[in-house]
């Protein structure tokens, strides 16, 4: 394995600084494991033997970033600066931040501070600005060189628990895979799992539990006792059985349908030969806090079913069914995520998806679907429309059951191929001229304003989509008629 390159630009930059400054310093933790992948880090992490907040605070003035103290008790401490407002950061003009964390060593002397970190590869140091050859004294660039992810003592998660789902981002992440005398302290400890702040789980779920690799690493924490700990709504599913539409219990149909949307979501093109731009386009979209949407796609397809146990009866034909399980499935995964601390924005989408993840299975029954139906299908589900499409794919994929045929299979996707084409179709022609405003239809027909109003709106929006209406007199006709028709 290559000498760590110290020419990257975000640590070249400190270490000018140091040399500067005549001041000493150790790069750490993962960045001194990063530099020995070849990778050009945009996180930087540095020891200092005394208090690093005054260099902290003067690195910040020379570098335009902004200060931050992270722990009164642990004297630590962040600079962040734009990649734009640093001379050679590493990171081309408008990615986003650079961060040196700033911390004191814990303990006597650098090596006790490397005894006391997580794992083996994030226990080395290189000494700053002389640079000087890697102290390594737990072997980590060894475990680094066979792929391998090692504790740095048995007390690592006593220390802190979030290591426990650090080590499976890692594995996840960095291809490291973690050993098995690891993988048995993991097990023994995975109960302390609940004990972070709901905030740093979150933060680190976000990463695991995306796609790519969002139900290897659901598998993951399931065989490692994480899952039961964090998402025993998950572990709920097994042995939830089907009907004969269905080859696989809830727990094992969930993983399929999210390794199938992971599928999707890595070529849209043969899915959706035609809207694979746009649809890669909308997976580039960040969400409120860490969240991205590829976490909430395939947290979505992860909790779509997870109502199932609480809804299954058998009716009188002797078919399972689970009526009301999307309803019911939205109310628990807005639970979930507020128990997580996620964000409104991510709890309202992850939510809408799974609440609205049957309406296509609605539409396909009409065989075929009228125009007027469809329509209604892209109002229901806006703005996630292309989504719930993906996800209609993904879980038509992953039913297989013995009544399930192969001309079932087609029809589905050749209708989601059609609504995705209509939805993207509709939004490059943008709505139609409106015919009438709200404030017409109250003058008119001597309405009140309320939700009535927003009622009749849409559903004229409606009629002159489908080519019944072209003029405001129809308009008022036509809402004159709707409102008589409800009473």
């Amino acid at each position: 394995m290559a000498e760590p390159d110290l020419d990257s630009p975000a640590v070249s930059r400190v270490r000018e600084f140091l040399r500067d400054r005549r001041r000493h310093a150790w790069l750490v933790g993962g960045t001194v494991r990063d530099l020995l992948l070849g990778k050009q880090p945009c996180d930087v992490d540095l020891a200092i033997a005394d208090d690093p907040r005054p260099l902290a605070r003067d690195f910040a003035d020379s570098v335009g970033g902004s200060f931050f103290t992270m722990s009164e008790e642990f004297r630590a401490c962040r600079v962040v600066a734009q990649a734009t407002a640093t001379a050679g950061t590493g990171a081309p003009a408008g990615s986003g931040a650079v961060t040196w964390d700033f911390v004191a060593l814990r303990g006597a002397s650098i090596e006790d501070d490397l005894r006391g970190r997580d794992f083996t590869v994030n226990a080395m140091a290189v000494e700053l600005p002389v640079a000087g050859a890697v102290l390594d004294p737990l072997g980590g660039r060894a475990d680094l060189a066979a792929g391998r992810l090692a504790a740095a003592s048995g007390e690592i998660f006593d220390h802190d628990p979030l290591r426990l789902l650090r080590a499976l981002r890692l594995e996840k992440e960095l291809g490291l895979a973690i050993d098995e005398p690891l993988a048995g302290l993991i097990r023994d400890r995975a109960p302390l799992a609940s004990r972070p702040a709901a905030e740093r789980t979150f933060a680190e779920l976000t990463r695991l539990l995306a796609a790519p690799g969002a139900c290897a690493a659901a598998r993951r924490m399931d065989s490692l006792g994480l899952l039961e700990v964090l998402l025993p709504e998950l572990t709920a599913l097994k042995g939830i059985s089907q009907n004969d539409y269905h080859h696989l219990d809830v727990f094992e149909h969930t993983l399929a349908n999210c390794t199938a949307l992971e599928q999707v979501i890595a070529d849209p093109a043969a899915f959706f030969p035609g809207q694979a731009r746009q649809l890669q386009q909308r997976a580039h979209r960040r969400l409120a806090g860490d969240a991205g949407w590829s976490f909430m796609m395939a947290f979505a397809a992860l909790t779509h079913d997870i109502a199932k146990p609480f809804c299954r009866f058998i009716d009188v034909d002797g078919q399972v069914r689970f009526f009301e399980h999307d309803r019911r499935g939205g109310e628990m995964v807005a639970g979930i995520l507020g128990r997580m601390k996620a964000s409104a924005e991510i709890t309202r989408a992850v939510a809408f998806l799974v609440r609205r993840h049957m309406r296509f299975e609605g539409l396909l029954q009409q065989r075929p679907p009228s125009n007027r139906a469809r329509l209604r299908y892209l109002r229901a589900t806006a703005p996630l429309t292309p989504e719930l499409i993906m996800l209609a794919v993904s879980d038509r994929l992953s039913v297989r059951g013995r009544l399930v045929t192969e001309a079932d299979i087609e029809a589905h996707l050749a209708l989601t191929r059609e609504m995705m084409e209509l939805y993207f179709a509709g939004e490059e022609a943008g709505p139609p001229p409106r015919l009438v405003s709200g404030d017409e239809l109250m003058r008119e027909l001597g309405l009140a304003p309320g939700p009535l109003i927003g009622s009749l709106l849409a559903r004229i929006e409606e009629e002159q989509r489908l080519g019944n209406l072209n003029s405001r007199d129809e308009a008022l006709a036509a809402a004159a008629r709707m409102l008589k028709e409800e009473g």
